[in-house]
């Protein structure tokens, strides 16, 4: 976020600031990454002072930032629109199991380990209230619209997880795979990492999930 905010000052644009004693700029992404995962691309709403060109927003902004980082494209909106954080409803992520020396093992822990999730009515997790001394706990099964290995031909395992996300509250992507690892008596070994990425977000559209670029 901050590379980003350098990025824009630097830029020509007319960039819009928030009002107060201390003025910031108006910039936000659509959810927050959690600590620890990647994504492959971001969502974001940057609010100008006034129009311009979307093309000119690209030039404008792409010379301004560094190699690795790539601005993939720029679409306009109405003031009044909904904004990303309001619409997000779920979250896709890809976790890759690191340095699996026995594939075929792996997958067939981790196969037996998401059907139970999966075949499971209630999964809780521990929440903490308005007060942190105050835990909880709720049932994130409902939060999990869909759990599945994704082995084939792939070089380790990889496990998909669409989850809830969103201002109305998730699950985050490391608990589901304590989760999992949890399920087998063999998949509790601290040697068995993740790495996850994050690859799409999501909004609710006449009661489905659809990708957040569709209906943003």
């Amino acid at each position: 976020m901050r590379l980003l905010q350098r990025a824009l000052r630097r830029s020509t644009l007319p960039l819009a600031y928030s009002q107060g004693y201390n003025p910031r700029l108006r910039l936000n992404l659509a959810l927050p990454l959690p600590l620890g995962v990647t994504a492959n691309r971001e969502y974001g709403e940057l609010y100008l002072s006034e129009k311009i060109d979307p093309a000119q927003l690209i030039s404008s902004l792409s010379a301004q930032l560094p190699a690795g980082l790539e601005l993939l494209g720029v679409f306009e909106v109405s003031a009044e629109s909904s904004s990303l954080a309001a619409l997000v409803a779920a979250a896709c992520y890809r976790a890759k199991l690191v340095d699996a020396k026995e594939k075929s093992l792996a997958v067939v822990q981790i196969e037996r380990a998401v059907s139970k999730l999966m075949a499971a009515e209630e999964l809780l997790m521990p929440r903490s209230g308005k007060k942190k001394k105050q835990i909880s706990d709720i049932n994130i099964r409902p939060y999990i619209f869909e759990l599945r290995l994704d082995s084939g031909l792939r070089a380790v395992p990889e496990v998909v997880m669409l989850l809830k996300a969103g201002s109305d509250g998730g699950v985050s992507p490391f608990y589901l795979l304590q989760l999992l690892d949890a399920c087998e008596p063999d998949c509790g070994s601290e040697a068995r990492q993740w790495s996850v990425e994050r690859e799409s977000l999501y909004l609710i559209s006449n009661g489905a999930l659809i990708p957040l670029t569709e209906g943003a």
